[in-house]
């Protein structure tokens, strides 16, 4: 007697289950991320931007802005010839906080925004912008951008590194 049912076993019903929960178990994790600006995209908008707004002073003779609100949790680049762009605020993601602000030696209140200028000529206050990056049950790690006034470059450097080194 030939029998040909068409269907799965029982055994094979349970591989392919536990072979569906095990990816699950990997994928998920990863895409409650998905639409989150991570640090290394933050740092790299930030380097960019000050790059951009020093070529702007140096070269067009513009005031350009960096505005930190770190009680908000946001910065933004402000152009002072374009008052009327409206211009977003950026936000530093659910993970990223501003831990301190030093401009020229100076520490700056972290509940008020500080504004950074990129004055005519190419001139920029050496900065110190500090950060702490907690993670998935990680330990929360620090980081320094360090803004150079001689080219508004941005060095990320791990830790908080007060030095001018």
């Amino acid at each position: 007697m030939t029998s040909n049912r068409r269907g799965f076993t029982l055994v094979e019903l349970a591989v392919v289950l536990f072979v569906l929960g095990l990816v699950l178990w990997t994928v998920v994790p990863r895409l409650a991320n998905v639409g989150e600006r991570g640090r290394d995209a933050v740092f790299r908008d930030l380097a960019s931007g000050s790059e951009q707004a020093f070529d702007i002073s140096l070269f067009e003779k513009r005031e350009t802005r960096l505005v930190l609100a770190p009680s908000a949790g946001t910065y933004e680049f402000r152009r002072t010839d374009r008052p009327d762009d409206a211009s977003r605020p950026r936000e530093f993601g659910p993970k990223l906080s501003v831990t301190g602000i030093r401009i020229e030696g100076e520490d700056r209140p972290l509940d008020i925004p500080t504004e950074i200028r990129y004055l005519p000529g190419g001139r920029v206050p050496a900065t110190w912008i500090f950060f702490q990056e907690s993670g998935a049950g990680n330990a929360p790690s620090a980081w320094t951008l360090r803004l150079n006034p001689f080219d508004g470059s941005v060095m990320v450097l791990e830790g908080t590194v007060r030095d001018n080194g």
